[in-house]
């Protein structure tokens, strides 16, 4: 198997300081893209774990009306509506009646219809309930096979309970659209660190002892060098997921690999291997 083309070829230059110097040509601009890419879907790998183990999803900030409904009154009518079997029973149902909207339980299609005329709405019926909030769309929720109306005590618990229902029939939207959030937020974090550091490479090219000469050289560069420090904090996201955590190690990494860079190669050519002061007007022995 050819080992000389990309994306083989990127990590074959991220092992060691020398070899991520001397490597500083081998992408253009698209490779380079590619690159940022993959580095921030290894950051994603974690997050998205976690994301998957998800159970519920607070949508206070979705449904703030309707879930301001809810109050002792409405978990005492609610109770008062659960036969000795732990069953809700829809028929003839209940109603609580608020300023600012209404909180049912029924099973009527007229009086879900009335209902849902209301500015704000909580209605539960016998499979399913529905989520109305002024501006948000009607949201009809079916329960989930282990919801148990017998266990919502308190405004807490079913407003927990709400969540929860709505989170299991809206999991894939949620969770799609918290990934897309999270990578975007990466990708923009790894371009700023990527480019910003590459600034710093670039302006090295005054010197008469640096052999970067372009600004993509020093991309390039950095890249090679982010690497290690984005596998290790693949590693470090399944032993304990924190985003602020993972890009700091991100950060730090790159700066020591960067610096076991510079005291290696004195981000010259022209160092030898076994002797890289003489480049940088060090007393060498004869």
């Amino acid at each position: 198997m050819k080992t000389d083309v990309f994306p083989l070829t990127y990590f074959k230059n991220i092992w060691t300081p020398r070899i991520i110097f001397k490597k500083r040509h081998e992408l253009n601009w698209f490779q380079l893209i590619l690159v940022l890419f993959f580095l921030t879907s290894i950051l994603m790998v974690p997050v998205s774990l976690n994301f998957l183990k998800m159970e519920t999803y607070p949508i206070e900030e979705s449904y703030p009306d309707t879930l301001a409904l809810v109050d002792e009154s409405v978990v005492a009518a609610f109770q008062a509506a659960i036969n000795e079997d732990g069953v809700l029973v829809t028929d003839p149902g209940s109603q609580v009646v608020k300023e600012n909207g209404v909180v049912s339980i029924t099973n009527s299609d007229s009086i879900i219809k009335e209902n849902l005329k209301a500015e704000n709405a909580l209605i539960f019926s016998d499979n399913e309930l529905y989520l109305k909030n002024k501006g948000v769309p009607v949201s009809d929720v079916r329960y989930t096979k282990d919801f148990n109306p017998s266990q919502l005590n308190s405004v807490k618990d079913m407003k927990a309970a709400i969540s929860r229902q709505w989170f299991f029939q809206n999991r894939v939207y949620v969770i799609g659209s918290l990934l897309l959030l999270v990578f975007s937020i990466l990708f923009v974090s790894t371009i700023l660190i990527v480019l910003g550091s590459a600034v710093f490479l670039y302006l090295t090219r005054k010197n008469s002892f640096s052999s970067i000469k372009t600004y993509k050289e020093s991309v390039n560069l950095i890249l090679n060098a982010l690497g290690i420090p984005s596998l290790l904090v693949l590693i470090s996201g399944f032993i304990q997921f924190d985003v602020v955590v993972m890009l700091t190690i991100q950060s730090i990494g790159l700066a020591l690999m960067i610096l076991a860079v510079f005291y290696t190669t004195r981000f010259n050519d022209k160092v030898p291997v076994k002797n890289n002061r003489k480049a940088t007007g060090g007393k060498t022995n004869d």
